[in-house]
């Protein structure tokens, strides 16, 4: 299995010694841990733990912060396993999570790529989690194919080119995924394989940024078309919340010269107004509105950079 990490070192002990409680035997799989040019001796912090892992361990770095679909690439080209698990270092599997995925990938033979069960720690409440928090949950298979939890057959691999590294990281993972499909396999799902990601609160700043990195679902969009039908809530937008924004700023601007346009905003306030019970309700006023922006600014420069309109 391979490991991407970058700058989450405090992580990755407890990881290692969770995947030693693996249901399979730790004679049948080895783990490959790719750092992608931490600040931090990641090598040197985890080197300690080796003796005292039942399995065959791995330490590699990138030779440059090339994101995730780089160290990625490296790990899996370093082994020879005949099927490739991924896991993200912010999350935990179940002691089943491996072997569950193998089974899968044994049943279903004509499956390139098998997708395990992802879920955020039990006892959330959701309600409270709409203050710039970031987790994962994948129940069924999805047109993402999101890397923290995934196995693929490495013939399958080999013939693709794995993730894809001009991307880099946002969208390499869903452009690896629908590559298998287009070279004719099918793909699955393995409930049992199932890990639980963890919730870190990344702050508004990130989701700023993950929304111009929106750019690249355009490109994924036009390069995999089965990804735009699965995933785009119209085939000229990707989700209905952008195009509600783009109506309120034209209902704004309108709005000058003819009042009834501000009507026009009622669809985006409906679907995006924060709670007035949140606590942060009125600084979430502003931030939720330059998020929103960010992400249509990221399909609009996806747009021109492929030649085609994505709202």
């Amino acid at each position: 299995m391979v490991i991407p990490t970058y700058e989450r070192l405090e992580r990755l002990p407890a990881l290692l010694r969770n995947l030693a409680e693996q249901s399979l035997s730790s004679a049948l799989f080895e783990v490959v841990v790719v750092d992608d040019c931490s600040s931090g001796d990641v090598t040197g912090a985890l080197a300690s733990l080796m003796p005292h892992l039942p399995y065959k361990l791995q330490l590699l770095r990138t030779p440059k912060n090339g994101g995730p679909a780089a160290a990625r690439n490296l790990g899996w080209k370093s082994t020879t396993a005949p099927v490739l698990a991924f896991l993200d270092d912010d999350c935990m599997p179940s002691a089943g999570w491996l072997e569950a995925g193998l089974v899968a990938m044994k049943n279903e033979p004509n499956a390139g790529v098998i997708q395990g069960r992802t879920l955020a720690p039990a006892g959330l409440d959701f309600r409270r989690m709409n203050d710039w928090y970031v987790w994962r949950v994948v129940e069924q298979s999805d047109p993402e194919f999101m890397a923290c939890n995934i196995f693929y057959r490495r013939q399958v691999f080999e013939l693709t080119a794995g993730f894809d590294e001009e991307i880099a990281w946002w969208g390499e993972d869903t452009a690896a995924g629908w590559k298998v499909l287009e070279a004719g396999w099918d793909r699955g799902f393995a409930f049992d394989a199932m890990v639980t990601h963890e919730v870190e609160r990344r702050g508004w700043g990130w989701f700023v940024r993950n929304g111009l990195c929106e750019r690249n679902m355009i490109r994924l969009g036009v390069e995999h078309p089965g990804y735009r039908k699965e995933m785009y809530w119209r085939s000229w937008a990707y989700r209905k919340e952008d195009v509600a924004f783009l109506a309120a700023l034209l209902g704004a601007f309108l709005a000058w010269r003819m009042r009834p346009a501000l009507l026009l905003a009622l669809p985006y306030l409906w679907l995006r107004h924060p709670s007035i019970r949140h606590l942060n309700f009125f600084r979430l006023c502003f931030q939720v509105p330059v998020v929103d922006a960010a992400r249509v600014i990221g399909h609009l420069e996806g747009s021109l950079a492929n030649r085609v309109l994505v709202l």
